[in-house]
């Protein structure tokens, strides 16, 4: 029987150079999406005394802030789940040298009939576009497509396309920018009553969020320069935007796209102050430490409150909430718990 992983935890991260030499099974194979990634691959191994598929994704020593990318991530998942939106569950590790998430398989709490479905499948067969010029409208008309050819009931499509308009306020709220329409999946087949689903699946496309697409020396010069950092927020938007034709060039593009969820769906601003009222980053990280047993390294969380307050101060405006009385009533929250 193979060993837990949660063992190989070394200063926060799971050292799986150590927990593969010494559980020579677990069974790894490439991570094929989009083409080869030499990187990218999953693993057969024990956790939480259970046989798991995991989802390894090591950080090039190369690619631009790769350490707080990797903390970034797992606030992020920490972040959602205060409002209700599902993630997959991130963890941190260390594979050859590289700091690296790791994840559970989404697919692990369903039934052999569920499978899942890309995005780019559903936009693919309906409008035969170039993916990568996809927008929310596109990938919004493929789910509705989907359902009718797949005789499901309006309220199915009207429902997903509800939970992406979350995920979108929840990603600028967030700063998340790695998110295009064709990164969204979706969960179909057969629950375990035969019946037909279709739905959208937890997240896992959250590689930048809280501006961890910014360089290390980036990050320094606006934690030292407000002007600087409040500039730089403004540009930190989500990659699943509105189509091109419907935007408002007087607003950034995070605002824009914030301006036409909630304009299509009237529903989306009480979420969007939801989100303002229970997304707390205090509670965020302190949640992330817990689960790794070690601390976030203080600069980066001193960055992960800035730009997080300095995007959800600009959202209050936007939805007509008084930042200062929100950001009081948090520190009560806090203070009673």
């Amino acid at each position: 029987m193979k060993e837990n992983i949660e063992d190989y935890r070394k200063n926060g991260q799971i050292n799986l150079d150590e927990y593969f030499r010494n559980n020579p099974s677990s069974f790894t194979y490439p991570y094929y999406i989009d083409g080869y990634d030499e990187l990218n691959f999953w693993a057969q191994v024990r956790k939480d005394d259970k046989e798991k598929y995991i989802y390894v994704k090591p950080r090039d020593e190369h690619e631009e802030n790769a350490n707080y990318n990797i903390y970034a991530e797992l606030v992020y998942e920490e972040l959602v789940k205060q409002i209700g939106i599902k993630s997959a569950s991130f963890d941190l590790a260390k594979y050859k040298g590289m700091d690296t998430t790791i994840s559970d398989n989404i697919l692990d709490n369903y039934n052999k009939d569920i499978f899942l479905i890309n995005g780019s499948e559903l936009i693919e067969g309906k409008r035969y576009l170039n993916t990568e010029e996809s927008s929310l409208d596109d990938l919004f008309d493929a789910i509705e497509d989907y359902c009718r050819v797949e005789y499901l009931e309006k309220k199915v499509s009207n429902e997903c396309i509800e939970d992406i308009e979350k995920i979108c306020i929840a990603d600028i709220f967030t700063l998340s920018t790695n998110r295009k329409a064709t990164d969204y999946d979706f969960l179909a087949g057969k629950d375990k009553d035969g019946n037909e689903i279709f739905k959208v699946a937890p997240n896992c496309h959250n590689t930048y969020s809280l501006g961890s697409n910014s360089s290390i020396d980036d990050m320094y010069d606006m934690l030292e320069n407000e002007d600087m950092l409040a500039d730089r927020v403004d540009t930190f938007y989500t990659d699943s935007g509105v189509p091109e034709n419907k935007r408002n060039i007087d607003y950034p593009y995070w605002e824009d796209t914030l301006y036409y969820i909630i304009e299509e769906n009237p529903n989306m601003l009480n979420f969007a102050r939801k989100c303002a009222k229970n997304m707390d980053i205090s509670k965020a990280i302190y949640s992330v430490e817990e689960k790794i047993k070690s601390r976030i390294p203080i600069e980066y969380k001193e960055f992960m409150y800035e730009v997080f307050n300095n995007r959800l101060q600009n959202i209050c405006e936007c939805i007509d909430i008084d930042y200062y009385e929100l950001i009081d009533e948090k520190e009560i929250e806090r203070e009673e718990i």
